[in-house]
């Protein structure tokens, strides 16, 4: 895993490893910098009174601290963790989690491409790095844009296409969904076949915008529905146009459809 160019800023947020717990303050080495250590006081560990330190925080757990004070000289940090919120918490580790997904994807590029995981930082992990700050958003970018962002940060054609190849393989790219119940009724002598023909219609509609309309059969006459796109826009506006079509074919007085979104 790859580790932050020099030290962190007050009131940054930080993985921290517990190296030891004392009954005074807690020991922790920080994860995301080189050979960076930090001291949390007894009194910055929790709103609550804490019993037993080495039970509450015990060695070898990660915990997200807040950057209080920093020792250049010394590489040494004074922490809290009770000024950290369990949103801010969750937010973090999401993104350190992230951040290794990211890191992985590189290793295995280094074997595929023959290199090692340092010539790949150097020439790929360490660019992007400096020019966009984390690695993960950028993949995700990529994954959805194309190898463009990569020229941004000054990497060479052939390792930005091959990498572009290989996150297009192991990011998955969340879907926008809106979901809800459709209520299709048909007074036309043919109801049944007006009715196939509207839900035809707004399937290739959506197919026609790139997304998929998935729609299920509750019980005359309720349907289930669920359009998927690559993002909400998308979403959102094939969702209006379905809505629009649907009301033209509604135009006969035979045929009503009426959409209520989840």
């Amino acid at each position: 895993m790859y580790k932050l160019k020099g030290l962190p800023k007050k009131e940054d947020l930080v993985i921290c490893t517990i190296k030891e717990a004392t009954p005074s303050s807690v020991f922790v080495s920080l994860d995301e910098y080189d050979k960076v250590e930090g001291m949390v006081h007894v009194s910055e560990i929790s709103r609550k009174f804490v019993r037993g330190m080495k039970t509450y925080l015990k060695a070898n757990s990660k915990v997200v601290c807040e950057v209080m004070s920093v020792e250049p000289i010394k590489k040494f940090a004074e922490l809290s963790l009770r000024r950290v919120g369990e949103g801010q918490k969750r937010t973090k580790l999401k993104d350190w989690d992230s951040e290794k997904k990211a890191n992985d994807i590189l290793e295995v590029f280094a074997k595929q491409n023959s290199l090692t995981v340092k010539e790949v930082y150097d020439k790929i992990g360490n660019k992007i790095l400096e020019k966009f700050g984390l690695l993960f958003p950028t993949f995700m970018e990529i994954a959805k844009a194309g190898e463009a962002r990569l020229a941004e940060a000054s990497i060479e054609k052939p390792l930005a296409k091959s990498l572009y190849e290989l996150i297009q393989k192991r990011i998955i790219l969340p879907k926008a969904e809106i979901s809800g119940t459709m209520t299709i009724t048909s007074r036309a002598p043919n109801g049944i076949e007006a009715i196939k023909k509207i839900v035809n219609n707004a399937q290739e509609l959506a197919k026609k915008k790139r997304t998929q309309l998935e729609i299920k059969y509750l019980g005359a006459p309720h349907y289930k529905f669920k359009l998927i796109a690559d993002d909400f826009k998308t979403a959102e506006e094939t969702f209006k146009l379905l809505e629009e079509q649907t009301e033209k074919l509604s135009g006969s007085g035979d045929n009503q459809v009426i959409f209520k979104r989840e």
